[in-house]
């Protein structure tokens, strides 16, 4: 004897309810531009935050931890990665504020450490300190401008006390110059002994680019010619000085390991919109930070596989994966890559330093180019 049952009571008695996962996103790298505030008290010239003009907030704590533990379930495994302190001037948050984030974030990601950029124009009392030693045990970047950063000669007296204090302590202190107008009408070798003499180990150079503050003074700007020739002065000054026995510079790093390792490191791999979170202090999010503060593409509130396919950061990516047309039958194309999307072309004439990789891939000269790099391969 048979029994009709309907499709619906036997969909009901037949199936057991599924465990639904939840979605995991392919994210393998990540870079965290975390500002604990948009202020600063300083107002350089160049700064894309906007100096002393950023709004007056800091962030919040709690929202920013959940936020990294709704990240990290959605991207468990991610292999490598930094998460920076940043601003305006971080470390005018409540240290507390800092330590209590990096404390329920630091083990998340194994691979992932911890670091800053401050400016050290503060005093670097005992709570600061003690810190940095357990939060940003892989170093600390600081800024060096010529003539646009410091207010007066004791800020600067106090940014060099503060330096030399942090590598007394051990740390690797990376400091990082804005090449403005200013800083290429000096002679290279003056700059690389100035860095080299206070001790530390690195030193980067970041091209100013047309945001926050450096938007209201044009005249901090060298024109693409003179960055071009500066560099290639800086490399013969570099080799006939021996600098890279004392200090690494990062920026000739990055091109001469595209030499010895073929890789494009910084911000020639054209993929960093691909990796890079800048969380605001005003809880927006964005993508590289020297244009988060008005190009945002999400908030710390959103759900994160919403964040990540956001319209707003598909459209950053694939603007840096376009290029200059000019780019593809350039002769060093291979080793630029296009260079970093931010910056701007003048004319037919592009920010790259393109004499210097011209002239580096004439010589050619690997052993020296890997006597240079030190063990760097461009894919730290």
């Amino acid at each position: 004897m048979s029994t009709n049952i309907s499709p619906i009571t036997f969909f009901k008695k037949t199936t057991t309810p599924v465990n639904v996962q939840p979605t995991v996103v392919n994210l393998s790298e990540l870079m965290v531009y975390l500002k604990t505030t948009e202020t600063c008290q300083l107002n350089c010239e160049h700064c894309f935050t906007n100096g002393v003009n950023g709004k007056k907030v800091f962030f919040d704590p709690d929202k920013t931890i959940d936020w990294f533990h709704r990240l990290h379930k959605a991207a468990p495994n991610i292999k490598q990665g930094n998460i920076a302190f940043h601003g305006g001037e971080p470390f005018l948050a409540p240290v507390a504020d800092m330590k209590h984030v990096w404390q329920s974030c630091k083990d998340l990601w194994p691979n992932v450490w911890w670091s800053t950029t401050t400016n050290l124009v503060y005093k670097l009392d005992d709570d600061k300190l003690s810190f940095m030693k357990d939060a940003f045990t892989n170093g600390i970047a600081t800024s060096w401008d010529r003539n646009i950063r410091f207010a007066n000669e004791k800020q600067e007296r106090l940014w060099a006390e503060n330096v030399r204090t942090l590598v007394r302590e051990g740390f690797d202190v990376t400091v990082m110059v804005s090449l403005s107008k200013s800083v290429v009408e000096q002679e290279p070798i003056e700059l690389l002994d100035f860095i080299a003499d206070l001790g530390v180990r690195y030193l980067h150079l970041e091209r100013i680019t047309p945001n926050g503050n450096a938007i209201s003074n044009p005249h901090i700007f060298p024109s693409n010619v003179e960055l071009d020739q500066w560099f290639l002065k800086m490399w013969d000054q570099t080799v006939e000085h021996k600098t890279y026995e004392r200090l690494e510079n990062l920026f000739f790093n990055s091109i001469l390991s595209s030499f010895v390792h073929t890789t494009h490191s910084g911000c020639r791999c054209r993929s960093c919109e691909q990796k890079i979170f800048t969380l605001n202090a005003t809880g927006t999010i964005g993508g590289c930070p020297n244009s988060a503060v008005d190009n945002t593409f999400g908030t710390i509130d959103d759900d994160i596989v919403s964040l990540l396919t956001s319209p707003g950061r598909m459209e950053n990516i694939a603007c840096e994966s376009t290029r200059n047309p000019l780019c593809y039958t350039c002769e060093v194309f291979d080793i630029c890559n296009g260079d970093c999307h931010q910056l701007s072309w003048q004319g037919d004439i592009c920010a790259s330093p393109k004499t210097l990789m011209k002239h580096l891939k004439q010589e050619r000269n690997i052993e020296l180019y890997s006597k240079v790099l030190n063990g760097f391969m461009g894919q730290e």
